[in-house]
């Protein structure tokens, strides 16, 4: 795992910090043994815990639901997490985590977290992180790489508030930059990345278009079925303060979905409505998850 921290960052200099958490880990590798996914492997260390796998959807029983915890609270200046997920083939999961990620405010320095997925063949994953609420004076990193075999399905969400709202924090973070990066068979299929911060306030009101909230959809694999997603968005937004739109990644490797809106509830409402979509496109069998006609 190869964290690029970009050159602006050089301006904060991280000391060594003596902390439990500071490095924060989890590898975790899941398996289908044709009747259920399962965890076949788990590193864990602090503040990082994994729950137990679970089964409670009776249409896909062999599909795990997996909670990534954590005990600190928010990460701190000084923080490098990573976070390594190997989906092997056929495994299907929806992994999650236990609250939003809080960045907190930093006297000096930087926090960084690494997430790395890498989705086998016939594998099918849903990654629907809680959201990332960067705090007043806060600055972090995060890199995600994504690599995605032939004939598997990933879905990526990331949802990103301007800030501590009710406090009224918005767009007040010193840097926030994400990097989002899709690579198949050792080819890089794109790389997505956002960067704001207190500095650019203005101009941000603007292209956030007053909202509070801003959301990316990955929707990785070469069998998407880009109308009924469409149509979808379509049906969800009439009516509705809710902005959002797709478009088709490069080399046809799927769709990206951009959402806006005043609220953390109405981005998750319309993600799962999606992956309810893609779920219902794919059939669980011993042979993995394979595009319904």
């Amino acid at each position: 795992m190869i964290l690029h921290i970009p050159d602006i960052f050089k301006n904060y200099t991280n000391k060594e910090f003596m902390m439990p958490g500071q490095n924060g880990t989890i590898e975790i590798e899941l398996y289908n043994d044709d009747s259920k996914t399962y965890i076949k492997s788990l590193l864990s260390k602090a503040p990082f815990l994994i729950q137990k796998a679970m089964y409670p959807e009776s249409d896909y029983p062999n599909f795990a639901h997996i909670y990534i915890m954590s005990s600190s609270g928010g990460i701190l200046q000084g923080d490098k997490q990573k976070i390594d997920i190997t989906m092997e083939k056929n495994s299907m999961a929806r992994i999650t985590t236990q609250s939003a990620t809080k960045i907190y405010k930093m006297e000096e320095g930087y926090a960084s977290q690494y997430i790395r997925i890498h989705s086998k063949s016939k594998s099918y994953l849903e990654f629907v992180p809680h959201q990332i609420i960067p705090f007043k004076s806060s600055r972090f990193y995060q890199q995600v790489d994504l690599e995605i075999d032939d004939n598997a399905v990933l879905i990526y969400s990331e949802i990103v508030i301007a800030g501590r709202i009710a406090s009224g924090e918005k767009f007040d973070c010193d840097l926030c930059f994400l990097r989002t990066t899709a690579h198949r068979n050792g080819q890089t299929i794109f790389t997505d990345v956002m960067s704001f911060g207190q500095k650019d306030k203005a101009s941000l009101e603007s292209v956030f278009g007053k909202k509070d909230v801003f959301s990316s959809m990955y929707i990785i694999g070469s069998l998407i079925q880009i109308e009924s997603i469409v149509d979808k968005i379509n049906t969800f937004t009439e009516n509705t303060p809710l902005l959002a739109s797709c478009s088709t990644l490069p080399r046809d490797s799927g769709i990206i979905v951009r959402m806006l809106a005043d609220s953390v509830a109405d981005i998750i409402a319309l993600t799962e409505s999606l992956t309810e979509i893609l779920r219902n496109f794919n059939r669980y069998s011993k042979t993995g998850p394979t595009i319904q006609s």
